[in-house]
């Protein structure tokens, strides 16, 4: 996405403003992600704290929804936080972003959850097949939630999809995540 797509969906009309206040690109992807990953990241935090309290520290389905349900949580939180998370998308979804410059830039509770879930899918999966699996299990994730977050944001009386209920759409999300991750490969 332009910076001028950006102030275009922002509803800036000014078409300096965004230069003048990030620089450019990456100064508005700094300053976004200074502002929501602390969110999302405290979010995470809560979940991991609580599977690790309740003795779930090696459970898969807890780790794949440590990872997944902040991001889709996070959707409720409002406009911004739904802008956040379609950027998010768009930028994922970049082939030219690497795995390690993911890692590089995710908080640190998000590399702990990743890390342990990769140990565990490891004890059944090839380390590169663990690897891909867990890329793209953040990745597939992370469009669903854009789309639920588009599909929030529509106009009154644009047609869109039909969706779930939040809950029930949210609980088939970590359904579809952990079958992901555990699905036996076709070839060992």
């Amino acid at each position: 996405m332009s910076l001028g797509q950006i102030r275009t969906a922002a509803g800036q009309r000014n078409r300096s403003a965004l230069q003048f206040h990030f620089g450019d690109r990456d100064g508005l992807r700094l300053a976004l992600a200074r502002r929501h990953m602390p969110r999302v990241a405290k979010l995470q935090e809560d979940l991991y704290t609580a599977m690790i309290a309740e003795g779930r520290r090696d459970d898969v389905d807890a780790l794949v929804e440590a990872l997944v349900r902040p991001t889709a949580e996070y959707i409720r939180h409002g406009p911004s936080a739904r802008a956040w998370v379609k950027v998010s998308a768009e930028e994922i979804r970049r082939p030219e972003i690497l795995l390690s410059a993911m890692a590089t830039h995710a908080p640190d509770i998000a590399r702990t959850i990743g890390t342990a879930l990769h140990t565990q899918l490891t004890r059944t999966l090839s380390t590169d097949l663990a690897t891909e699996r867990l890329l793209s299990l953040v990745m597939a994730s992370l469009q669903l939630c854009a789309d639920r977050a588009r599909r929030e944001d529509a106009p009154a009386g644009t047609p869109v999809r039909t969706a779930l209920p939040f809950d029930r759409w949210l609980d088939n999300l970590l359904d579809m995540a952990v079958a992901a991750a555990t699905a036996p490969p076709r070839r060992p």
